[in-house]
């Protein structure tokens, strides 16, 4: 156990954690001791933002700290699912989740192939219903309908990953378990701590049930976070099984990674923040030195590759993304907060409040060491760079013989313009970005992204929906196969200011600042407004027009007048 002196924090650190104090203070409920947001004015209860909170009023020391601390992880604890035969055991609900069905699904037995065929089964099932449904005149103006149905019968009789349960709170929640733990355990009740320490070995025993099945593969800062919490609990628990698991676990990562110079979760900004984050674990907490200095080998090396796709012109990375949520890094990353950690107020004064910012508690108990090449390349200006790089992604939902297809990155960046495109991916992930643009128009940021979805705008995993490209100088290239049982929208997002100025033709994009050329063989388009400043370019695929299944886009960029 460590004594924490929250002034012993720079000056940096601080700030971030008062930050977050800030933020989940009025969103703390009192009476069930757990932090909500507000969505469409219904308050939604949330179990990792809960333990952030608690972690930062103790770093801060907030006036009645300990008695709100250890209400926020009992009410936390008691979201915990303990049911040793199912492959859910030890994930936390989210508040207000129904339990999981039970007693249904054999995983042992089952095994990684079973749960490959038994999505591709349900998908293909799926398609092929609402298929049908279309085609009988009686039942198709409640295609709809019947498809929540569907759906939800699925869920009511089969525990389906993510859907029904978060895997991945067995490892976010421990983290922050661990460090409540480390830093203060004296100032938390023992009835507290045995508590903890029971909830983090359930926890960490259903990790390992997940990783040694592969029934659900893990990302790769799902990964990292497996390999802490299997580690610091291994040695606080008396089980060094545990330890010798993760250290086994990360030099399997480090192999993975050497192969080529890449992890599977390529240039995310979203996940790979959290990936450098926690890497800073493995170095400062990690149970031996080699650990220690694994981590400290893929931390520089993923520094690396993250900032060979970064546009100081920008302070934006360019794509192509293996995982993303918005286009903007200061919406949806840990970035800002890193480089503000690393460099210092004066040269990187900016940490604007993100979607990630609620863990910012947990960054600063890390240990964040940016590379000297990493800090010159926020500020080192790039002009018509191309950068090329290949890796191995992962595809949690693809063939377990085959879910990790070689990949080709490619992007150009200049000051005002960054192109990127993918090929080779196998990846059915709604989040892959496989084709992105940025450009700069005055004071105002441009972005471009190609995605799918279905044709009611949700967005799903699914299977065999390819992308091939590449991205050159002003100019991309990218093809898209969809070979799926049910229509598709295939659609580039645009978003920029003054979006009402724009012209949108077959063979021509007049954008503010931006024109692009654009030559394709695709089914016809239409245009689809999602607010003032983001507008959809959607090209049908329909499974009854088989010939609207392949598409080739041919891109060029031009930039107007700043």
């Amino acid at each position: 156990m460590r004594t924490f002196d929250f002034h012993q924090l720079s000056h940096e650190a601080q700030v971030l954690v008062r930050q977050t104090v800030d933020h989940l203070s009025p969103c703390y409920d009192a009476q069930r001791h757990l932090v909500y947001r507000l969505r469409n004015g219904k308050r939604i209860h949330e179990n990792r933002a809960s333990l952030y909170y608690a972690l930062a009023i103790l770093m801060t020391g907030q006036k009645e700290a300990r008695a709100t601390a250890e209400a926020l992880c009992d009410a936390v604890m008691d979201l915990q699912i303990d049911a040793p035969t199912e492959i859910f055991h030890g994930a936390y609900l989210h508040p207000g989740q129904k339990m999981p069905r039970a007693g249904v699904l054999d995983y042992q037995r089952l095994g990684t192939y079973g749960r490959y065929f038994l999505d591709c089964f349900y998908e293909r099932l799926s398609d092929t219903f609402r298929l049908n449904l279309e085609s009988d005149p009686e039942l198709a103006p409640y295609r709809e309908q019947i498809d929540r149905l569907l759906i939800q019968s699925a869920l009511d009789v089969h525990p389906m990953v993510y859907a029904t349960y978060e895997p991945c709170s067995r490892e976010f929640l421990p983290m922050c378990f661990a460090m409540l733990l480390e830093h203060f355990e004296g100032e938390l009740s023992p009835r507290l701590v045995r508590r903890i320490e029971h909830s983090a070995a359930l926890a960490v025993e259903g990790a390992i049930i997940r990783s040694r099945t592969d029934f659900s593969p893990m990302n790769t800062n799902i990964q990292c976070m497996h390999v802490f919490v299997t580690d610091y609990f291994g040695k606080r628990l008396g089980h060094p099984e545990y330890c010798r698991y993760a250290l086994e676990y990360a030099q399997k990562m480090a192999a993975d990674y050497r192969m080529h110079h890449a992890a599977a979760e390529y240039n995310s900004p979203t996940y790979c923040g959290v990936v450098l984050a926690t890497l800073g674990f493995w170095r400062r907490y990690g149970s031996c030195h080699e650990l220690q200095e694994i981590g400290a080998e893929l931390e520089k090396g993923i520094w690396q590759d993250m900032m060979a796709f970064y546009n100081p012109a920008m302070r934006n990375f360019c794509g192509p993304y293996s995982r993303a949520y918005e286009m903007d890094m200061a919406l949806h990353t840990h970035f800002h907060a890193l480089f503000y950690l690393a460099l210092g107020e004066a040269r990187f004064p900016d940490h604007p409040y993100s979607n990630e910012s609620d863990s910012n508690p947990l960054l600063v108990l890390g240990s964040i060491c940016m590379p000297e090449a990493a800090k010159k390349a926020v500020f080192e200006p790039k002009e018509d760079v191309i950068v090329r790089r290949q890796f191995r992604e992962l595809s949690e939902r693809g063939d377990p013989e085959h879910n990790n297809a070689l990949c080709t990155a490619t992007a150009w960046i200049s000051p005002r313009l960054m192109l990127g495109a993918l090929s080779g991916s196998e990846n059915p992930s709604y989040q892959l970005h496989p084709l992105v643009a940025f450009w700069q128009h005055g004071q105002h940021l441009g972005t471009i992204k190609l995605l799918r979805c279905l044709p009611n705008g949700r967005m799903i995993h699914q299977h065999t929906i390819l992308f091939n490209g590449y991205a050159e100088k002003n100019h991309v290239v990218m093809d898209v196969n969809v070979n799926v049982l049910r229509d598709m929208h295939v659609f580039f997002e645009i978003e920029c200011d003054d979006l009402a100025q724009a012209v949108i033709t077959d063979t021509a994009w007049d954008l503010p600042g931006l024109h692009i050329t654009l030559q394709s063989s695709a089914p016809e388009m239409h245009l689809e407004p999602v607010n003032d400043r983001t507008l959809r370019v959607v090209y049908p695929a329909r499974v009854r027009s088989p010939e609207t299944m392949t598409m080739h886009f041919d891109l060029q960029f031009s930039l107007s007048d700043p």
